[in-house]
Order: structure tokens, then C-alpha cells, then sequence
């Protein structure tokens, strides 16, 4: 379908290949700048506006761990950042990543309503959305230069570890604070 925009000279499992292909080094050392930029914006932000409280709390960090590197992380960026965003080619590829990091952020006010009701507080926030927006925005630029989901995938596994385990995310998804 050539409406679609999408490469058919490449097949669904080699853009599934090279999504989790893994990344040179020059990409990471990328990641790694942009994660601390979002981390520079995020953590004075969140804890100046009261979204993040210092409140570091290790017990059962290992599960939080586990859980989290499937989901959210690496179900959100296959879902979001995956085949339908390194499918695409030229202009495209921007206007998929600009689609995406909307519904990325749409989809956690449609999260918390629907399926996560107790964190609907949270995820309707506009802090909260706020950074998701920028985490979204790293990630995705993470993806469009690596052309790996990796990155990505461990920027979003290490904010929210950091966020469950250091920053009082818990207390935020149950509604105790």
C-alpha cells in the first residue's frame, strides 16, 4: 500500500531484526547524554513541583526491576518507537515519531482511566505528562539515531527503577501522598 508509507522492500521480521538489533557505541554514549539531559530537567522539575519526593526505598527494588523492564519498558517502546516508527523512511519517520510520542502521552491518561485506575491522578497530571512527554522525546530520539530499540528501551527501564525506587513512585500510583 503505498499510502502507508512503509519500506516493503523490507519484510516485518527484518524491521523486527534491527529494532533489536544491538546498537553501536556511538549510540549509546548518545543514550547516555540523553538520559542525563532528561534527568537534568526531570529530577529539579519533579521535585520542585512535588511530582518526585526523595524517599529512597530498596525493599523489593529486585521485582520492581523485573516487572518494569516488561512493562512499561519494553512494551511501551516496541509499541511506541518499535516497527511502526523503523518502517518508516525520510519525512515519514518524523511525522510516525511525532504521531507516536503523542499517543505515547495520550495513552497514559487513557492508562490511569482505564486499566491502572488508582494511579488516574497521577497519569492525568500534567507534571506527570510533562515528563513523560520529555521521556518520550529522548527515547525517540534515542531510536531514530541508534535505529535500535535498546536505548530506548533502558532509558525508560532505569527512570522508572529510579522513580519507583528513589523518587516515592509508589506512594503517587497508589494516591497516598
Amino acid at each position: 500500500m503505498p499510502l502507508t508509507g512503509i519500506n516493503h522492500d523490507s519484510d516485518f521480521s527484518n524491521a523486527l531484526g534491527q529494532i533489536f538489533g544491538w546498537p553501536e557505541l556511538r549510540a549509546w554514549r548518545d543514550a547516555i547524554l540523553l538520559l542525563c539531559l532528561f534527568c537534568l530537567l526531570a529530577v529539579p522539575f519533579g521535585l520542585q513541583t512535588g511530582l518526585l519526593v526523595w524517599q529512597p526505598s530498596l525493599g523489593g527494588l529486585v521485582p520492581v526491576m523485573l516487572v518494569a523492564f516488561f512493562a512499561p519498558a519494553l512494551l511501551e517502546e516496541v509499541v511506541f518507537r518499535g516497527p511502526l516508527l523503523v518502517l518508516q523512511k525520510g519525512a515519514r519517520k518524523l511525522f510516525m515519531a511525532a504521531i507516536l510520542l503523542f499517543l505515547f502521552v495520550l495513552w497514559h491518561p487513557l492508562n490511569g482511566t482505564f486499566l491502572m485506575t488508582a494511579a488516574g491522578a497521577l497519569f492525568t497530571d500534567l507534571r506527570f505528562l510533562g515528563i513523560a512527554f520529555c521521556l518520550g522525546l529522548v527515547c525517540t530520539i534515542a531510536t531514530l539515531r541508534s535505529a535500535s530499540l535498546w536505548p530506548a528501551i533502558l532509558m525508560h527501564w532505569l527512570v522508572v527503577v529510579s522513580w519507583k525506587g528513589f523518587f516515592g513512585g509508589p506512594q503517587f500510583l497508589t494516591g497516598s501522598a
